[in-house]
């Protein structure tokens, strides 16, 4: 996903404190029965302060977040239930509507000629139940489009539009859009254009969460921060003092014809070009590695998914205390 990192620094737009105390006014929480709760998700939720407030109004509410960005997503994992690293298109949740409220600050910005506001919601809100409740928090020029006006028209009911409170407003020209998911797409569905009004001119309507078994699979692609490479460094540099001093490969592969990509692909996969190299800089390690990536997009509404593979070789030089990859 294009400029999703940058993003993740440049986008980060948390909701305003006073817009986010009049959300709450419009949301209720049922008591949980049974295995049933409250479930909800945010999947852009930065440091977890949006979640958070939703538990303060019922202390069995069970958040989830999902944060692109390492360093917020740790903060998060001490405010939240559950909350994962990485971005909410990698992110496995099962099963699909398992929550019962999606909280929805993505990113703005263009993202090949579509909003990624819009690309977010297409892809998170496969995971909110029948009559669950959306929360979408947006610039207001995004539906200045009639295709976005239209597309979350069929696929949701109940809508309420406002801007997000009169002085939060000329910041970034936020809107609140308020919301019940349709059992199946409605094509007649429609919504209005703005301008909207703000929400402190607006009486608070009631939108019922309903209660849900909770996903049973609720995973982000965690990735190694900077701090937890320092603190497992000297480990590190044990295991590869250990390996620098065993004997090099007994026999060397010598191969009839050159080597063709294909070739050295098998190769790394299988792990055969593992191993010590000596330089005039000193030892390396080298380790050879395959990435799988999962890259998702919706074609009149059916999710398609496509794996795509990569390698490369992980390079460890243990004397100078760096390592990198090479794809």
């Amino acid at each position: 996903m294009a400029r999703l990192e940058s993003n993740a620094k440049m986008g980060y737009y948390p909701t305003p404190q006073h817009t986010l105390s009049r959300i709450l006014d419009w949301i209720a929480f049922q008591r949980p029965a049974g295995p049933k709760g409250n479930h909800i998700l945010d999947p852009c939720c930065g440091t977890g302060e949006a979640l958070q407030a939703f538990h303060s109004r019922g202390p069995d509410v069970m958040n989830y977040g999902i944060e692109l960005d390492a360093h917020r997503a740790v903060e998060a994992r001490e405010k939240l239930r559950f909350a994962a690293q990485g971005s909410v298109f990698d992110a496995r949740i099962n099963p699909l509507g398992s929550m019962g409220l999606l909280y929805l600050n993505p990113p703005y910005d263009w993202d090949n000629g579509e909003r990624l506001e819009m690309k977010f919601l297409k892809h998170a809100h496969k995971w909110l139940c029948a009559d669950g409740v959306l929360v979408f928090i947006v610039p207001e020029l995004i539906f200045l489009y009639e295709k976005h006006r239209n597309w979350i028209g069929q696929h949701f009911s109940d809508i309420a539009m406002m801007r997000v409170a009169r002085d939060d407003y000329p910041a970034f020209k936020q809107v609140l859009l308020f919301g019940k998911k349709r059992k199946e797409r409605h094509e007649a569905g429609r919504m209005a254009s703005p301008p909207y009004p703000y929400i402190d001119d607006m009486d608070a309507a009631e939108y019922m969460v309903p209660l849900t078994d909770g996903p049973k699979i609720f995973q982000g692609t965690d990735t190694v921060t900077d701090e937890e490479v320092i603190g497992h460094w000297p480990n590190v540099i044990r295991e590869i003092a250990s390996i620098c001093h065993r004997c090099d490969m007994q026999s060397q592969l010598s191969p009839l014809l050159p080597l063709r990509k294909g070739h050295l692909t098998s190769l790394l996969t299988a792990g055969i070009l593992d191993g010590r190299v000596d330089t005039v800089d000193g030892p390396m390690i080298l380790k050879g590695f395959s990435d799988r990536a999962k890259s998702t997009y919706y074609d009149d509404d059916k999710e398609i998914t496509h794996d795509t593979f990569s390698v490369g070789i992980r390079v460890i030089e243990p004397f100078k205390g760096v390592w990198y990859d090479i794809k």
